[in-house]
């Protein structure tokens, strides 16, 4: 009997599990289906995430701009250089697997980012951060920054450096564009 649930239930897990995958650094982006509906998917995930996490420091209508500022540089960030690289059909599996790392990592990364912003909004030499919690963080933004170095690096067919400065020069471009347009980065969030 023809069941389209089980099928779509099943899809879902297989899709996890590439991503999970990716993670682990057992699979590349290769993995991911080429699917603009997939890359849409993964985009509207992260852009929910982004706003939950800039909301509370913005009006809604700024943090949704400024969520969509930062998905649109990644997204013309990996395009142009895939392009430049010769590498355009690469274009959709690449993004997806990057926007479909950071979604997974949302739940963890929000309530993380909410409790240090008050530390970093207002330093205080007397009461600074929970040491715990800084080292947690850190330890997963390296880990996060290893696995999209990992899926450029794949992508491309570069070197680790290579692909490194890759990411690295779409996170400080990303940046140059947010201070363009929405000001200092203490306005920036």
């Amino acid at each position: 009997m023809y069941n389209p649930a089980g099928i779509m239930l099943a899809n879902l897990r297989a899709l996890l599990g590439v991503i999970i995958d990716i993670i682990l650094l057992r699979r590349g982006p290769e993995a991911v289906p080429a699917s603009l509906v997939l890359l849409v998917f993964f985009v509207v995930l992260n852009l929910g995430g982004m706003l939950l996490g800039r909301v509370d420091q913005a009006s809604l209508g700024q943090a949704l701009v400024q969520s969509l500022v930062g998905c649109g540089v990644l997204l013309a960030w990996f395009h142009a250089a895939l392009v430049v690289a010769r590498k355009r059909e690469r274009f959709l599996q690449t993004v997806t697997a990057l926007f479909a790392v950071n979604a997974l990592f949302l739940p963890v990364v929000i309530p993380m980012t909410a409790a240090i912003m008050p530390y970093v909004e207002k330093p205080d030499p007397a009461n600074p951060p929970p040491a715990a919690l800084m080292l947690l963080t850190l330890a997963l933004a390296i880990w996060v920054l290893v696995i999209q170095v990992r899926i450029v690096k794949l992508a491309f067919e570069c070197p680790w450096l290579g692909a490194f400065l890759l990411v690295i020069g779409e996170i400080i471009f990303a940046s140059m564009v947010a201070v363009l347009l929405f000001g200092s980065p203490e306005k920036v969030t």
